[in-house]
């Protein structure tokens, strides 16, 4: 009988974080680099091998993208895949996630790969990544469910190749309307506002949405 997934995910975690590494790295470097067409070709042709070595391991279903692990030692633990927040990701900066005080807090440093004006973080990145710091404080209370909307102020922009913090959490809970709020900071210096409204959904529901049933 095969393992559960997590644990066959624990057990390759050190393989896969050395991969997701290296596709980082290869992703900033192919947003950068100016390099010959031969080297283009030469890259391109190592890509579809390695390309190829992995489809021969891709199952059916797919893998969700969240875990169901138990007693998880962080937030991080339920999102391995996220394109935002995901270790496993090579979408993702990542960002680190913690849970603070009924507070969820992410840390970052974005590169190049996220820029939108010169020097600075996309607009849209810092988005997706709100819609899951908005998100996971209600998960943490047993009051999770999907985006219903999603508003925020961007009040200066955002440095690339910086430190900064993410923080979300929820300001009130209105029947089935959950109501967050978030900020993000540079230093001491808010950058971007954030708030959302989420609908309650049963932590039984909630499961069945993260395993795709």
């Amino acid at each position: 009988m095969p393992l559960p997934l997590h644990e066959r995910i624990a057990a390759t975690a050190a393989e896969r974080a050395a991969l997701i590494a290296a596709a980082r790295r290869l992703i900033a470097a192919a947003v950068s680099a100016d390099p010959p067409a031969a080297d283009l070709r030469a890259a391109t042709a190592a890509l579809e091998q390695a390309t190829a070595s992995l489809a021969a391991h891709l199952p059916s279903p797919p893998l969700p993208r969240y875990l169901t692990t138990p007693n998880p030692e962080s937030p991080n633990d339920f999102f391995p895949f996220d394109p935002m927040m995901g270790r496993f990701s090579p979408l993702a900066p990542p960002v680190l996630i913690s849970w603070e005080d009924g507070k969820l807090i992410g840390r970052v440093r974005f590169d190049t790969p996220y820029e939108g004006p010169p020097g600075c973080v996309h607009g849209g990145v810092i988005a997706a990544v709100f819609d899951q710091m908005l998100a996971i404080p209600n998960v943490m209370l047993g009051t999770g469910g999907p985006t219903a909307r999603l508003a925020l102020r961007y009040r200066r922009p955002t440095p690339l190749r910086t430190d900064v913090v993410f923080e979300g959490w929820q300001e009130s809970a209105d029947g089935k309307r959950l109501h967050c709020r978030g900020r993000l900071l540079c230093g001491d210096v808010v950058t971007v506002e954030a708030e959302g409204t989420f609908v309650r959904i049963s932590p039984e529901r909630l499961l069945r949405m993260a395993e795709g049933g």
